[in-house]
């Protein structure tokens, strides 16, 4: 895996703020598009989504939409994303108990940046109700290398990056229900931060044009590419069940589709 570098923060900064007026039109199209979107509906088979560092639910309204409509029942957290993780992390446990119980299945976790990594923590605590996880920009390896922002991240979720360590180490045994996506686009969770080892990790090397005005962090969950994909790994693992000891099984699920290999590259 490559080396960790610092990146300029003049760098990060830049290539965020230009792009920040198409992710709020994206956003605020699909709010006002979908009042609703923002709740429990669809089909039998629960997502969760998670957001990232300060965002809000609506924020997801057009990945809960896209998602809906392929069948799923997708849920959201029920707050903005800015509280201690521990803390949060104690009740979005409650919150996967409560899905799971309610839809008789594990449930499905699609993360963005903090949520992918809420989303691993639960996974190794919940073994026995998480399905599956999706990582979309999560920077579980070290946390963001952008340190201003890092430092930041820290006094808000009163962890440190260093403990990531210990969050991958926990989430090892169930390591091949993750999907990482990430992309070199990303200067805050680029794929240096993202990948971890026995994961499906899913590096998009290259943005098509219609994604470009959405191509950084806070724009990525946006891209069509990364939906698309999203939705692909949603769809590549079946309906679950869970054995006693928290093996999941679904007539086959992951015996008939082998693992890939380390880094799928989408283009």
């Amino acid at each position: 895996m490559a080396a960790r570098t610092q990146i300029p923060s003049f760098q990060v900064l830049y290539h965020e703020l230009v792009r920040a007026p198409w992710i709020c039109l994206s956003a605020m199209r699909a709010e006002s598009a979908s009042a609703d979107s923002v709740g429990s509906a669809g089909g039998d088979d629960p997502v969760l989504v998670l957001g990232g560092l300060f965002s809000r639910p609506f924020y997801y309204a057009p990945l809960g939409r896209t998602v809906r409509q392929r069948g799923y029942a997708v849920h959201f957290d029920d707050v903005v994303n800015a509280r201690p993780f521990r803390p949060h992390l104690v009740d979005l446990r409650a919150r996967v108990l409560e899905i799971a119980a309610e839809a008789g299945v594990p449930v499905r976790i699609i993360g963005h940046s903090l949520g992918g990594l809420h989303a691993m923590a639960l996974l190794a605590d919940l073994p026995e109700s998480i399905a599956q996880v999706i990582a979309v920009g999560s920077p579980i390896v070290g946390g963001t290398p952008w340190k201003p922002l890092q430092r930041v991240a820290e006094r808000v979720l009163q962890v440190e990056g260093s403990e990531t360590l210990g969050l991958r180490e926990r989430a090892a045994p169930y390591v091949d229900r993750v999907t990482t996506i990430s992309s070199p686009g990303d200067m805050v969770a680029p794929p240096t931060s993202c990948v971890i080892d026995g994961a499906r990790n899913i590096i998009l090397s290259d943005v098509p044009p219609r994604d470009v005005l959405l191509a950084s962090h806070g724009g990525m969950i946006f891209m069509q590419a990364a939906v698309r994909t999203v939705l692909a790994s949603l769809a590549a693992v079946p309906p679950l069940q869970v054995n006693p000891g928290g093996r999941l099984d679904s007539l086959g699920a992951f015996r008939d589709n082998p693992r890939p290999s380390s880094f799928d590259e989408v283009q």
